[in-house]
């Protein structure tokens, strides 16, 4: 797909604006994605409030955002498991795919992965984005785009709960602020949460 899109960028502290880049162009394992919805994560929200989190500094313009629903509209000519039309969510975090961890289907420990919106890569507060096929997991038909953009909180909520060691039956008090209310409370779904 040839054109331009829109991308809002964070120009400085506390300064948001809009930009037109060139529609990223799907390599061949890759597809572009028309994104429909991008939640607002904590870390957006601290970067854009300070410019930085540890070691991880903002250099404008810089886009935000990492949790995002949408539609395929174009396929690499190497992808065989989805297609244009599926609707899908995006694994933030771009991984080697090869080393140890990735190879194990862990690709959550790979040690040279990159994450959207984490300096110096751009997120995704923009209308298409290129991303490897196998990091795009197609939704059911039961699941809308915004539901797919709500993964990766609600994932995060989960691995909170499970780290907890909490189950079925259990009393838990949870401190919650933003997004992420949605997915600690969705973890303990079943579970006491008061």
């Amino acid at each position: 797909m040839k054109g331009t899109m829109k991308v809002a960028v964070m120009n400085g502290i506390g300064q948001m604006g809009y930009t037109n880049r060139d529609i990223p162009q799907p390599k061949d394992n890759e597809v572009l994605v028309k994104l429909e919805y991008v939640g607002i994560c904590g870390s957006d929200m601290h970067y854009y409030e300070t410019g930085r989190i540890g070691d991880y500094v903002v250099e404008p313009p810089f886009v935000l955002g990492h949790e995002p629903g949408g539609t395929v509209v174009e396929v690499g000519k190497n992808v065989k498991h989805l297609k244009v039309g599926d609707r899908v969510a995006l694994e933030p975090g771009k991984t080697c795919g090869h080393c140890e961890y990735c190879r194990e289907g862990k690709y959550n420990l790979c040690p040279d992965v990159v994450f959207f919106a984490t300096p110096p890569v751009d997120g995704v507060f923009q209308e298409y984005v290129a991303h490897e096929a196998d990091l795009c997991f197609k939704l059911p038909e039961n699941v809308s785009t915004l539901e797919g953009a709500l993964i990766e909180p609600l994932a995060v909520g989960f691995h909170a709960a499970n780290q907890g060691n909490a189950h079925a039956g259990q009393t838990a008090l949870c401190f919650l602020c933003r997004l992420y209310r949605i997915g600690i409370h969705d973890g303990f779904e079943g579970r006491r949460c008061v």
